[in-house]
């Protein structure tokens, strides 16, 4: 495992747990969020697996998706673990 591969599955997985750990509290239930959420973990928890496991490698990720992987992880842990944040980001809302 060289350090392009470390960096992958801490991005990976750091995302990954944040979103597994989210406490939701006083904030309401929507169901497509929920999914969303779902699928940014099962993916992010896969590629985890996949680099552990050395299914693949972070030379057969472009590096674009590499930066992308970590600024999604930053994000992630930003908004708190909450993907309704991230949304409200992309469509020009601020973050409260």
């Amino acid at each position: 495992m060289n350090l392009l591969d470390l960096i992958v599955f801490v991005s990976a997985a750091g995302t990954c747990l944040r979103l597994l750990f989210y406490r939701r509290g006083a904030a309401r239930f929507k169901r497509h969020v929920s999914l969303l959420a779902w699928l940014v973990i099962v993916v992010t928890g896969s590629v985890a697996l996949c680099i552990v496991t050395g299914k693949i490698s972070s030379t057969q990720i472009h590096p674009i998706g590499i930066l992308m992987l970590c600024l999604l992880t930053a994000a992630t842990w930003y908004a708190r673990g909450n993907i309704a944040q991230l949304i409200r980001l992309a469509r020009g809302h601020q973050w409260n």
